[in-house]
Formats: structure tokens, sequence, C-alpha cells
């Protein structure tokens, strides 16, 4: 992990060895651990166990919503809700056993509308639109905002037809969108509000956890996360309907009596799995604390050199699941791919996030009309660079990595920006 003084890396990159590695998993501590894995191995309830029940218990603690349910991961996650959005629909038209209990109880006075577009950013991970396009959906795709690189709720109202079943949003690299203004618009045009919270453990609105907002949250524990598992997911609801569902779909669909009304899949957290994440959990405000200082020390280290910072909005805090910078020739001299190489060359293993968006990717572009323009999403894809974040980077280290990012930049850059 050392930079040596003259900038070059410590261990050549041809034998995968960085002096600064990208991420490396935060994770809790073997010893933590070894007891509780020990007890799985021997009692040999390796899934469907207590470790499952008490990871979604402090989980609902964490997020402040009735329901979290574990799944394999944040995708399985998205795929079982986007699944689901029909036979909620179905239910709404009719009724369902929770009554008024439920958040989708009012009915649609359009009905009858086939309802088969889901509004998400393209400046989004791709397993969002995939989880779209499997469920039998169409993703249509809107830009975001150039401050907050969230969802921009204007462009999401804007997008709203007769069609639509739902609103996709994003905790884009843990900065929590306007949840206010877009659950003003799904409540207008009567369909659910979603959030991708792949990034949100340790994200902070008014103070509080995100999670119990809209219809369903869905986070990532996979290892770049602040909470990890190693592999898996959590579902966070308030809806009965879409809980029952949940736990349904991620046992195949299997009713209880081996039976199937709705198809599902196998999306079961393993035991040990959830043990890891439950102790993961159990530390996150300090790996959180950890992620704000290294991101305060870019900050001071990078400012005066012409690069643009993702805005957090006031009232919220920012889990730092990545710190981007955007990098922007007119402002510093360099582009973004340019530095990138600079930094790979002295052993510095940096992401170009999110490029190509998705509205320009093979799978999902025949989805984008071809006169359309995402003008904020292919701008960030192509100047964001996303820095070192993880176990292995203090304030120290991104200290470092930005004295190289100063020595890469021309003179006049490094003054300010022009």
């Amino acid at each position: 992990m050392n930079i040596v003084p003259d900038g070059t890396a410590s261990a050549p990159r041809e034998r995968g060895e960085w002096a600064v590695p990208f991420m490396r998993p935060d994770l809790p501590s073997f010893a933590s651990v070894a007891p509780g894995i020990e007890a799985i191995l021997h009692g040999g309830i390796l899934t469907k166990g207590a470790e499952l029940r008490l990871l979604e218990r402090d989980a609902r603690t964490a997020v402040g919503t009735q329901h979290v349910v574990g799944v394999s991961s944040c995708t399985t996650g998205l795929m079982l809700v986007m699944r689901s959005l029909r036979s909620l629909a179905a239910r709404r038209r009719g009724g369902c056993d929770a009554g008024a209990s439920c958040p989708l109880a009012v009915p649609r006075h359009d009905a009858d509308a086939v309802r088969d577009e889901v509004i998400v950013p393209s400046f989004i991970f791709l397993a969002a639109p995939a989880a779209i396009v499997w469920a039998g959906l169409r993703p249509v795709f809107v830009d975001v905002d150039p401050a907050t690189f969230t969802v921009d709720p204007t462009a999401v109202a804007a997008a709203i037809t007769r069609r639509t079943a739902a609103i996709l949003a994003c905790h884009t690299f843990g900065c929590p969108c306007d949840m206010d203004a877009l659950q003003t618009i799904a409540d207008g045009a009567g369909v659910p509000l979603l959030v991708d919270a792949a990034h949100g453990m340790g994200a902070l609105r008014d103070g509080r956890q995100v999670g119990a907002g809209g219809l369903a949250q869905v986070f990532s524990l996979s290892p770049t996360k602040l909470v990890v598992a190693g592999e898996g997911g959590l579902v966070a609801t308030s809806c009965d309907c879409l809980a029952d569902m949940l736990r349904t779909g991620r046992e195949y669909g299997n009713d209880g009596a081996y039976g199937c009304t709705e198809a599902g899949l196998n999306g079961r957290l393993p035991e040990i799995s959830a043990l890891v994440a439950r102790a993961s959990l159990a530390r996150l405000d300090d790996v959180a604390a950890r992620r704000r200082a290294v991101a305060t020390a870019y900050v001071a280290a990078l400012e005066a050199c012409g690069v643009r910072f993702q805005a957090i909005p006031d009232g919220c805090t920012s889990s730092w699941k990545d710190f981007c910078v955007s990098v922007e020739a007119s402002r510093c001299g360099i582009d973004r791919d340019t530095l990138r190489r600079g930094l790979a060359d002295r052993g510095i293993d940096t992401r170009a996030y999110y490029s190509p968006p998705c509205h320009r990717m093979e799978a999902f572009r025949h989805f984008f009309p071809a006169d359309g323009h995402l003008p904020v999403t292919d701008q960030l894809a192509d100047t964001l660079l996303a820095l070192p974040m993880g176990g292995h980077v203090d304030a120290d280290v991104a200290g470092r990595v930005a004295t190289v990012i100063r020595d890469l930049l021309p003179a006049p850059a490094k003054g300010g920006p022009r």
C-alpha cells in the first residue's frame, strides 16, 4: 500500500499488485465471527436459520422499517421487487388482506392502463436496468442532477406517462437522493417509489440511516460496501404485501406447501454470510466515520486543483461508498483518462464511473430513443474518476494519493480552477 517517494508503484501491476488498490473490504475481525461460524458448522443449519433472522431484526432497527428481507444479493432483491410490481398492481385493483395498512391500498383511477415502464437514471450500476428488463418491464432512462449525481426529480416528473409502473431512484455513491420531491411525484402519479440503496448503508437523512422512504429500498452487502456479507442484499419495506412476496420469491416461489402461485428464484442468504453481515452492521458507525474522514482529506487536498466534487444536500450525510471527482480538461488542464493512466503508472488503481452509462450499453440502448440526449449523464460518464476507498484507506493514504494527483496536473491547474 506504500507509495514510494518518486511516486512509482512499489510492486509491478502485471502481478496484480498495486501501491494503492482501488478497494479492500472493510471486514469485522475473524475473532469476532469465528465462534458463530463454528456454531453454524457444528449445528448444520447453513441457510434459513437464526443468523438470518437476527440480521433482519438488526437491520429493521437500523433503517426503521416494518420488514427487512435478506436475499442473496442486491441484484436479486431488485429483481424480486420488480417482478412483484405486477402482482402488487393486481392486488391494488382488487384489494388485499392487509387492507388500509397497505401502502398501495388506494386504487388508481386508470387501473386498466398498461403499466410496464420504470423510470430510472441512466447514471446507475447496470444491475438496476437489468432487474427491470428481467422482470419483463421497460427502463425509461432520465438524467441526473449535475451537483448531487442523483436522479433529477424534474426529469422524473417529465417522464411520467400512463404506462409508468414505478420510479426507481438511487443513493448514488452514498449520497441520499431527494426522497421528498420524488415521493411527491410518485404520489401524484399513483405509482410506487423504489430505491436502489446499494450504496446506502452509512448514508443519513436528517441524522437517520436511509431506508424507510418509498415502497422499498434495496441494499447491497457486497465487498465494496460499508456493511459486508461477502455477497448479499437486504430489502427494506413497510408493506406487508411486498414483504410476503419477497419471502416467498426468494424460496423459488414455494408457498410453504410445496406449491407455487408465482414463480420465484433461489435468493437465499446463507447463514455464514448473514453472520458476517450482522457483525459488519454492528461496526457501521465506525466504518462510516472513517470514510467521512477520508472524504474530508481528499477534498482538503484537491479543492484547489480544479476538480469538482459531488455535492451532498443539506441535512444529508453520504456513506462515501465511493469518492469521485470530475476531471474536466478545461478546468484541470488534463482529461480524466489521461489522469487515470498516470495514476495507474504510479500504482494507484481507480475506476471510471459509470462509463459507459446504461443508456449507451448494448443490452439497454434500444430502450432509449435514437434522438435522446442525457447531457449531465454523458458529461459525468466522461469525466468522473473514483479514487481509492475502503478498509485500506485512511486520511494519510488519501493525502498521499492526492499528492500524486497534484504532481500529474499541469502547472496552471495546480494553483486552482481556470
